[in-house]
């Protein structure tokens, strides 16, 4: 049994559910989670946050709280990436035989390259045929690409972004 509940009550909620806490917290996506869970009982108590991993740690030692890394789980009420697994996305706009410019999309669990992410563009249009024989270089000149990488970094800037600005 999982009860959710606000960052600001998690701690008091610990304190009258569980005898011995210890809390947990990680990273997931924009968001720091916070479990404690008594396994005598089938309890996992559960909630999040947007201040970081180190401020919440600072809030719930304010509380009394013992933390650690980590995360109990019960089903995915928390499922943080783990370090490596972050999401790099790249964004090639090209010239096309169209009106508007073509635009080609791609994700790299690690930073990649511009090089590399044109040579993705040019063997997946080479495997469908768009290109035909026509060699790298020669590509790259007619298409004439504009390469993005989004960071995990500037991904998450972009959400909190959204969350701060949206009702």
């Amino acid at each position: 049994m999982t009860l959710h509940v606000d960052f600001d009550q998690f701690a008091a909620t610990v304190k009258r559910l569980i005898a011995e806490p210890l809390v947990f917290v990680a990273r997931r996506d924009h968001r720091t989670c916070i479990t404690a869970s008594d396994p005598a009982k089938q309890m996992l108590i559960f909630s999040q946050t947007k201040l970081s991993i180190e401020d919440a740690e600072g809030v719930l030692q304010k509380d009394g709280m013992e933390v650690r890394h980590g995360y109990w789980t019960e089903g995915e009420p928390c499922d943080p990436r783990e370090d490596g697994h972050h999401v790099h996305v790249a964004a090639v706009s090209y010239r096309s035989g169209e009106d508007m410019p073509g635009i080609w999309v791609d994700a790299y669990s690690d930073l990649p390259s511009t090089a590399m992410v044109l040579k993705a563009l040019f063997d997946e249009f080479k495997e469908t045929g768009e290109v035909g024989d026509l060699p790298f270089e020669e590509f790259v000149r007619i298409a004439n690409p504009n390469v993005v990488i989004v960071s995990p970094v500037e991904l998450e800037r972009f959400l909190e972004s959204k969350e701060n600005n949206c009702p």
